[in-house]
């Protein structure tokens, strides 16, 4: 049971289902991408991709980055997704921990990969010719891995995720139950990235379930809205950002655009407002469900807020909702969030002692959130243990953009930190202390980590202090410095 088990599948059965689209104009029946990625795996076998081999896929949305990742799979080798919205020194990093055959990259992301002393596969042009290389069964077993995500760790250090082909089928398995509308020929819209494990879940569920994914390169609020008016879409998954883009944009229209397909929306990923979500609710007219997970716990979702608990007369949707099908969850040391499931997360790729920390002896995994479960199970994600920062779906580590910053010769010592933003859910903030004879503005310490970082990792604000509040062993109160900037709001984990 694997990717290319329930692709062929679908062809055999749905064969001129339409199965993906996206905005530049390209469509693919089922068994139009059966055959696209059969062409692409003797064209990568020809290219001198080998089974086990790393082949990192550096792309924006489109039908092709599909074809590439099936492609791939079915000539054994392990595609990896990689975030193209980082910075040229990061992907260069990311490279080297991934160690590639090859990769592959479209036209714009080119630039990422120059230098990266790998032969490059471009998503956008010819293969050579060669046979279908054999089936690599061993490859195409459940507890496999299909591909690879990355991550970062506090420290900055990224980290790689195994996704399973089990996992995937897990979550599409949680969706067929519960989503009524998952069914052949259902209408699905994502503007979410295929390298983000959301992006990466959408992308399951609609093709698994013998649906059409509609896929954007790109977000806008009234192109979103037009989508889904003009194609009738059933189903949909966001993150909160993009919630009060749309909800903003359907309110601020002078005629209402026919959203009556629209059957249910799918959320997490970073924080949101309660308020904001009951205005949503009542904007939208349809079904919400949130869930909780991460990277490393797959598209399983660990918890979900049912549609039925979005009633905001029930006051649930401070919650996460309760554990999904297959998860066991309980509370920790100092009440983190602590799982174990059915599709469990394999471990680091390569990277046993980072694997070590996050496993506790009996298989449950820490999430490092920490979290209160009520008498009827409903859990709710009050803080993190690790201090990471989720804007606009994105995750910020404080480490690296504090490495980044004390680089500065005028930075003594800095602080980072995560404070509210209308817009993003949370926005990156540096406290920073100059050195006795240090001279800069915030303006100029922004400027000089959006020329070594990506632009989402950056801050949006800085502020001065004399010193930074500490404990007695001298570890920096981080909680302290964001007391002010979220008191009265609450903080939590979407």
């Amino acid at each position: 049971m694997s990717l290319i088990h329930v692709l062929e599948w679908r062809a055999a059965v749905t064969p001129d289902q339409v199965a993906f689209s996206d905005d530049r104009g390209a469509e693919l029946t089922y068994a139009g991408l059966a055959a696209a990625a059969g062409r692409a795996a003797a064209g990568y076998a020809a290219s001198g991709v080998s089974p086990g081999d790393v082949v990192p896929i550096v792309a924006r949305n489109q039908a092709a980055w599909v074809t590439a990742l099936f492609g791939l799979v079915r000539a054994g080798a392990l595609p990896a997704a990689v975030n193209w919205r980082l910075a040229a020194p990061e992907v260069g990093a990311l490279l080297e921990l991934l160690r590639p055959a090859a990769v592959v990259v479209d036209e714009p992301c080119a630039p990422l990969v120059a230098g990266a002393g790998v032969p490059v596969l471009r998503l956008d042009g010819e293969l050579p010719d060669g046979p279908m290389p054999g089936r690599p069964v061993e490859r195409l077993r459940g507890p496999e891995p299909c591909l690879l995500l990355h991550t970062s760790g506090t420290t900055g250090r990224a980290k790689l995720v195994p996704v399973t082909h089990q996992q995937l089928i897990g979550a599409v398995t949680f969706m067929k139950l519960e989503v009524p509308e998952a069914v052949p020929g259902a209408r699905h819209l994502s503007a979410l990235p295929l390298f983000h494990i959301a992006g990466l879940a959408n992308l399951a569920y609609a093709l698994f379930t013998g649906g059409h994914l509609h896929v954007l390169g790109g977000f806008s609020p009234a192109g979103f809205v037009d989508e889904l008016a003009a194609r009738r879409i059933q189903l949909t998954q966001l993150v909160p950002t993009l919630i009060r883009a749309v909800t903003e944009e359907v309110r601020g229209r002078a005629a209402a655009p026919d959203l009556s397909a629209l059957a249910e929306v799918v959320y997490g990923a970073s924080p949101i407002d309660p308020g904001l979500l009951a205005t949503a609710v009542e904007t939208l007219g349809c079904r919400f469900r949130q869930n909780y997970a991460c990277t490393e716990t797959g598209p399983l979702p660990v918890t979900t807020l049912s549609p039925r608990d979005h009633d905001p007369a029930l006051g649930r949707l401070a919650t996460a909702g309760r554990p999904s099908l297959g998860w066991e969850l309980r509370l920790g040391e100092s009440g983190e969030i602590q799982v174990r499931g059915a599709a469990p997360f394999p471990g680091y790729w390569d990277d046993p002692e980072a694997t070590r920390q996050v496993m506790t002896a009996d298989g449950f995994y820490r999430t490092g959130d920490i979290g209160v479960v009520d008498a009827d199970g409903y859990v709710t994600i009050v803080d993190r243990l690790k201090d990471m920062i989720v804007t606009g779906g994105e995750n910020v580590h404080p480490a690296e953009v504090e490495a980044v910053l004390s680089a500065h010769p005028a930075v003594r010592e800095t602080a980072v930190i995560g404070v509210p933003h209308e817009k993003w859910g949370e926005t990156v903030h540096a406290v920073v202390v100059l050195t006795a004879d240090g001279k800069a503005g915030p303006d100029e310490l922004i400027t000089w980590t959006r020329e070594r970082l990506a632009g989402f990792k950056c801050p949006t604000g800085v502020t001065f202090a004399a010193e930074l509040p500490r404990n007695a062993t001298g570890k920096v109160l981080k909680t302290t410095l964001r007391e002010g900037h979220w008191a009265g709001r609450g903080r939590r984990v979407s």
